[in-house]
């Protein structure tokens, strides 16, 4: 199974909400039904609505769509092949351009850590881009995440992870250029908190245990870069 994540921006001449409805109503359903039977086996969207620095300061949104996708190998491995020859493949693409910049998008193929199933129970999403702290390698940033940064933060928040998930990024496409030097995060963290936490985030942003969590992040992540993003979220395939 090859799992990957889509980074999307609008395209010029529609406004954020009007490309995200446009993939929720239309983009989406078109490519469940054409590439589920051919090995799509999950797709999921997410629809940023703000974005926040790690010490909370807003800042500019910097992808107005993170989709992650699931394919069977053989599929994956033709996609291009896919798109280019098959009138349903083709239509992706085009469809594609009636909402979104094909040229500032990428795919990121990632490994993925399933640290809190998906409850099932509503929430606030938040997806997390983050990069390596300087001197680390990719993987080694990947296993600090893993070992360490992911099971204390499923145990400090606890009961209020209603879904916990983190990709860790492998390599990235541009959409039109191929293959990129450095892909855009080296790991993206996806969290659903129970409404409650988000009620009173400042309160657990106070609390020692979360001090002592964040502190012993940044010794792995770039912290200066990492950004923080509320989204809307629906699923397709699951």
């Amino acid at each position: 199974m090859i799992k990957t994540i889509g980074l999307g921006k609008r395209c010029a001449d529609k406004t954020r909400d009007q490309a995200q409805q446009y993939h929720i109503d239309h983009h989406a359903p078109f490519g469940k039904r054409v590439a589920q039977p051919l090995g799509m086996l999950r797709y999921v969207g997410y629809y940023p609505q703000s974005a926040t620095t790690m010490a909370g300061d807003a800042i500019d949104i910097p992808w107005d769509f993170i989709v992650p996708e699931y394919f069977t190998d053989e599929f994956f491995n033709n996609i291009e092949q896919w798109r280019e020859n098959d009138p349903d493949g083709r239509e992706i693409t085009i469809d594609e351009a009636r909402f979104c910049d094909r040229g500032a998008g990428v795919i990121m193929v990632c490994d993925d850590n399933e640290i809190v199933p998906d409850s099932g129970r509503d929430g606030v999403n938040i997806f997390f881009g983050a990069r390596r702290a300087e001197g680390l390698e990719p993987r080694d940033y990947h296993e600090k995440h893993r070992t360490v940064i992911a099971p204390w933060a499923k145990r400090v928040y606890g009961e209020m992870l209603l879904d916990y998930r983190a990709y860790y990024v492998r390599e990235a496409y541009n959409l039109e250029q191929g293959l990129m030097p450095e892909a855009p995060y080296d790991a993206m963290v996806q969290a659903r908190f129970d409404p409650a936490v988000m009620g009173d985030m400042a309160a657990w942003m106070a609390r020692p245990d979360v001090i002592e969590l964040l502190h012993e992040e940044a010794k792995f992540t770039d912290t200066g870069t990492l950004v923080s993003m509320v989204c809307r979220y629906q699923p397709y395939i699951l």
